[in-house]
């Protein structure tokens, strides 16, 4: 039991910094903006969303926590630094940690 909680704290303060990393650097750098921003939304949040998915469902089991905690961090970050056109992104990367966990829960079974 203590395990999955130290994995949950640690998938959330990982989440944290992934989606927030990039949004700060780019107010700081604002010349930055433009590549980066395609880059987080993009290819960044989404890999994270495949690859944390998929290693705690490997780990666990297909677990709704991890597709709640995906989809919940990510909102502070797109109220603060984006603006609800990146409400997509929200759904985008909901699809793809469900993806991922099916993927590690399959991964799972196999064992």
């Amino acid at each position: 039991m203590l395990s999955i909680k130290k994995d949950i704290m640690l998938f959330i303060i990982a989440s944290l910094l992934i989606y927030n990393t990039i949004p700060v650097l780019n107010f700081i750098i604002p010349e930055s903006t433009t590549y980066t921003f395609l880059t987080d939304l993009w290819i960044t949040n989404a890999i994270y969303s495949l690859i944390g998915s998929l290693y705690l469902s490997k780990k666990y089991g297909f677990q709704i926590w991890i597709i709640f905690v995906t989809a919940c961090l990510f909102i502070p970050t797109m109220i603060i630094f984006y603006n609800t056109s990146a409400f997509i992104f929200l759904i985008i990367y909901i699809v793809i940690t469900v993806i991922g966990s099916i993927i590690g829960t399959l991964i799972k079974k196999k064992k």
